[in-house]
């Protein structure tokens, strides 16, 4: 890729798919927060880094520490039997670890990495 079309992807990238950052949460000390509004059903909220994630059964992580499954409970992505754990463990930082576990959430999971904003997401929430 030249120069010109890395300079142009980048600019596209960053008027057509940068929604969030990280910032100070009242709920969970840190999490992600949108910086422009999100329309619903966007399926933008995706990283452009390969996750890459394991899938592992919670059952078999019974025997870690439990400040460890913590940790995992509140930064990885899973539902009621799984965790997806990024394969380069938790000593590395995505975005998507940040997004807050809430009974009521504004974006769901649509695969590892990749999400789908359930209604319209202000800008600062």
């Amino acid at each position: 890729m030249s120069k010109r079309e890395s300079r142009n992807s980048i600019i596209r990238h960053l008027h057509d798919e940068v929604y969030c950052r990280i910032g100070i949460s009242n709920a969970h000390g840190v999490g992600v927060f949108a910086v422009r509004r999100i329309p619903k059903n966007i399926q933008e909220l995706r990283s452009t880094l390969s996750t890459q994630d394991i899938r592992v059964s919670k059952s078999s992580l019974r025997h870690l520490p439990r400040a460890t499954r913590r940790l995992l409970q509140d930064f990885c992505e899973h539902d009621s039997r799984f965790y997806w754990l990024p394969r380069h463990g938790l000593n590395a930082l995505s975005l998507y670890q940040y997004l807050n576990h809430s009974t009521d959430p504004n974006v769901s999971l649509i695969r590892p990495g990749v999400y789908r904003t359930l209604r319209a997401i202000r800008g600062g929430e």
